[in-house]
């Protein structure tokens, strides 16, 4: 006489004990992201309203501002002092102090700039020891410092990336077919996603 004794299948065993392990183990919280872009003309930041325009008080944890025409492009002094990346010209340091005392509960981890195009970024002092940057830049144009392009930073955070791009380009009667290969040039030079810039900030 044999007796018959009826095993828990191993395929469900091993499935009940991850689902159990993963009951443990807490979500990770979610972030809040806040991005501002503004073409601000070449004007010199507000005396008022930036706090508002950049919504300072939202509690954000990662928090982008891609700015375009900060600089006079009929200054060739500023114009090279951009490109030769010797870091921010007047007007955008400038408008990276303002920005920054609004945002004063935030941690700058980037702060780029190629000619008119200036992004900043800033997180929570509770992320910035854990997260590291990857800055990029895709002049168009002339020797490709021109004035369109993008300047790009890649937040490498517990295993994942994210990519925030502040993109300036060809506008005029002309525009969408010069925008669109602009568009595709910039795209085909960055390596986005944490496949290497061409510099780690942090």
């Amino acid at each position: 006489t044999y007796t018959t004794v009826a095993r828990p299948c191993c395929c469900s065993t091993l499935l009940a004990r991850l689902l159990c392990m993963c009951r443990r183990v807490p979500a990770e919280p979610a972030l809040r992201i806040v991005v501002s872009t503004w073409n601000v003309a070449q004007t010199a930041p507000p005396a008022e309203g930036l706090g508002e325009w950049l919504g300072a008080g939202a509690g954000a944890d990662i928090h982008a501002v891609a700015l375009q025409e900060v600089v006079e492009l009929d200054s060739a002094l500023s114009y090279c002092r951009c490109c030769a990346g010797g870091g921010l010209s007047r007007q955008a340091a400038a408008w990276e102090a303002a920005v920054s005392a609004e945002l004063g509960s935030l941690e700058r981890v980037a702060s780029l700039q190629l000619v008119g195009m200036v992004l900043l970024v800033y997180v929570s002092p509770s992320l910035a020891p854990h997260v590291a940057v990857e800055a990029q830049l895709a002049g168009t144009g002339p020797l490709r410092f021109g004035n369109k392009g993008a300047v790009a930073a890649t937040l490498l955070f517990k295993g994942s990336s994210l990519t925030f791009l502040c993109c300036h380009l060809a506008a005029g009667k002309k525009g969408p077919h010069r925008r669109n290969a602009e568009f595709h040039e910039v795209m085909r030079r960055l390596r986005l996603g944490g496949g290497g810039g061409d510099g780690l900030l942090r």
